[in-house]
């Protein structure tokens, strides 16, 4: 398999791409409408959360990130043409959407344990006082790893490089801060254990590390499932 041309001549993913630039667009040109917030996808515990934002939240993101679409949409284009090229549109596409709703299932089962954890392990009667305590900075940081939507591609565009490694694990990949080409599957390895441990201890606030996790996953067991076919 060419590991280059195969990525111009994919149908799914030219149009994957394209649908999340004009979202992105349209979240700037017609900001008055609040695109990101509707698309989102808000914990089923709160009020503005609706179904249909299970597969809306993998087209919008985050405005004040632009490195947030330019690495989803770039990790698709390098491993999505391929995929596509081998497995067709209908195993291709299945592996994207499918993955991606995982993920987020993963996330929102991670959130809910958090929420979980501080409503039964924080004296309420000390509430006000470590509230009054936290500066501005770590109240978001509180708020955004509990209640926080999710928006973006990752979970959908992790699942196709879950599924890439499973049919190349030995293909190699540049990943920081190691100076040398590494295979795929370590390469992985090495990523769900670092967004494992940020997640744990809020290394990175506002990253839906489990998203990530939970699309590696089910990427590379959907991938498992018709490498088997």
């Amino acid at each position: 398999m060419n590991f280059y041309i195969s990525n111009f001549n994919s149908y799914a993913v030219k149009h994957l791409i394209s649908i999340n630039v004009l979202v992105y667009t349209a979240t700037f040109v017609f900001s008055q409408y609040k695109i990101e917030s509707i698309l989102s996808l808000y914990h089923p515990f709160d009020d503005r959360f609706e179904l249909y934002q299970i597969l809306t939240h993998m087209f919008v993101h985050s405005k004040r990130f632009f490195l947030h679409i330019i690495f989803n949409m770039l990790a698709l284009f390098m491993f999505g043409g391929q995929m596509e090229t081998l497995l067709g549109i209908k195993k291709f596409m299945i592996i994207y959407f499918l993955s991606g709703i995982l993920a987020a299932l993963f996330q929102l089962v991670f959130n809910t344990s958090v929420m979980y954890y501080f409503v039964h392990s924080l004296d309420f009667t000390q509430a006000k006082k470590i509230l009054d305590y936290l500066n501005d900075d770590q109240k978001i940081n509180l708020y955004t790893s509990m209640y926080s939507p999710m928006m973006g591609s990752s979970g959908a565009v992790s699942g196709i490089v879950g599924a890439f490694a499973r049919f190349f694990p030995e293909h190699k990949i540049f990943i920081l801060p190691f100076p040398l080409p590494i295979a795929v599957r370590k390469a992985l390895l090495i990523f769900i254990f670092g967004s494992f441990i940020s997640a744990i201890f809020n290394l990175a606030p506002g990253v839906a590390h489990f998203a990530h996790i939970g699309g590696i996953l089910s990427g590379y067991f959907i991938g498992s499932f018709f490498y088997k076919k």
